[in-house]
């Protein structure tokens, strides 16, 4: 047993010692805080993938097509020329004109709202010009001549040819038009390349320059057609001379394009031939071979221009007439009184009618098109006719639509 003084000691001194600290700060709970993830830890998924919101589906933006449209078939006076002159003291006719009177008919034509198609576009049913005019064909025979087409010293048509004054027409008239067609003899004349004074003369060289000027036509819309290579009677001509006359001329032609450094131009010329005189072959065994001539690329014949009418008036109809007949096309020659028949009687002829097509398609095919053809006949805003656009030609009169053909 313990001496109550020895325990009392004992119970001080505990005393002492513990008044001499200082006094603990208040005890907090620890807390351990929480690692942050690392770039590599793997964080908790959802437990379902959330659906994506659907994307809304584009509008389709319309597409406008331009058509011309003819409510009534039009009517296609091709008128003919042959030469021409600068000189004063040269009498005019039917084989010669004053390019003073050209550039007259020029704006005689232009005033009885005519403008100019091309060969291709009457056999391809591709009549488009201007809206409120009318389609008008120019030919020139017996090309070609220096005082029908030449260049000048650079490079550019001459303003003292017949196609210089229909280029420059076309400048100052751009609804006007510029597309010529030129039915060639290359057997029976040289090529005037040298102009001096009032005249074109045969030079040095006068082969490499109608090679260019043939070249430079194609490249603005003036094409080379067959008249045969030596512009005979064909009526008179033996029937197994009536395909050498055309391949000479087909081969003379492919020649200057070589010489021009345009072989591959051959391609684009269609193979229409042009009556000499206008006078067919005498025999059924000539028409036939007249008619199934092939050119050097294989192409048959496509259309036979004829000549004369100018004492009878006839006109062209377009392919998707039910008059067209590609191997009797009338011409007329270019004289004053078929000039003045022509603009006199132009206001009875069709004018040219556009309509604006709506097509929900970025690529419409023929159904979408005549579908926007029937909704605007229906609302009025459009006539019905026969529709001519750059896809093709579609038939919309007497409850009728249908696709015709493509060029």
């Amino acid at each position: 047993m313990r001496s109550p003084i020895k325990a009392s000691l004992l119970v001080c001194l505990i005393l002492a010692l513990t008044s001499c600290q200082t006094p603990s700060a208040p005890t907090l709970p620890v807390v351990f805080p929480t690692a942050a993830p690392s770039s590599t830890s793997t964080q908790a998924q959802p437990s379902a993938t959330p659906t994506p919101a659907p994307s809304p589906t584009p509008t389709a933006v319309p597409l406008t097509l331009h058509a011309t449209v003819w409510a009534a078939d039009p009517i296609i006076p091709i008128l003919n020329y042959h030469r021409f002159t600068p000189n004063l003291s040269d009498r005019t006719s039917g084989m010669v004109e004053y390019l003073g009177e050209l550039k007259n008919d020029l704006q005689a034509y232009y005033d009885a709202g005519y403008s100019l198609i091309s060969l291709d576009d009457l056999l391809n049913g591709s009549i488009r010009v201007p809206e409120g005019r009318r389609p008008l064909i120019l030919t020139i025979d017996d090309a070609y001549f220096a005082n029908q087409f030449a260049l000048d010293e650079q490079g550019d048509v001459s303003r003292y040819s017949a196609v210089g004054a229909i280029y420059q027409f076309s400048q100052d008239h751009p609804d006007f038009g510029f597309e010529l067609g030129m039915f060639a003899n290359f057997g029976d004349k040289y090529y005037g390349n040298l102009f001096t004074g009032t005249w074109w003369y045969v030079a040095e060289g006068w082969e490499q320059a109608l090679a260019q000027t043939i070249v430079w036509g194609i490249e603005h819309h003036v094409y080379p057609y067959n008249h045969t290579y030596q512009h005979p009677h064909l009526n008179q001509l033996a029937d197994a001379q009536i395909q050498p006359q055309l391949a000479k001329n087909d081969a003379a032609l492919r020649d200057y394009l070589a010489m021009a450094g345009h072989p591959e131009y051959a391609a684009l010329i269609s193979n229409y031939v042009a009556l000499p005189y206008g006078i067919a072959p005498a025999t059924d065994k000539g028409w036939q071979l007249l008619t199934t001539y092939a050119d050097p690329e294989g192409k048959p014949v496509r259309a036979i221009f004829e000549a004369g009418y100018e004492y009878q008036p006839a006109y062209a109809s377009p392919s998707f007439s039910a008059n067209f007949d590609p191997l009797h096309l009338p011409r007329m020659a270019a004289l004053p009184s078929v000039i003045q028949l022509i603009t006199k009687t132009a206001p009875t002829f069709p004018l040219a009618q556009h309509c604006a097509l709506t097509i929900h398609s970025a690529n419409p095919d023929d159904d979408a098109i005549i579908s926007a053809i029937q909704a605007q006949i229906s609302s009025g805003s459009c006539q019905p006719g026969v529709y001519i656009l750059e896809q093709g030609i579609f038939i919309a009169r007497d409850s009728v639509f249908r696709f015709v053909s493509k060029y």
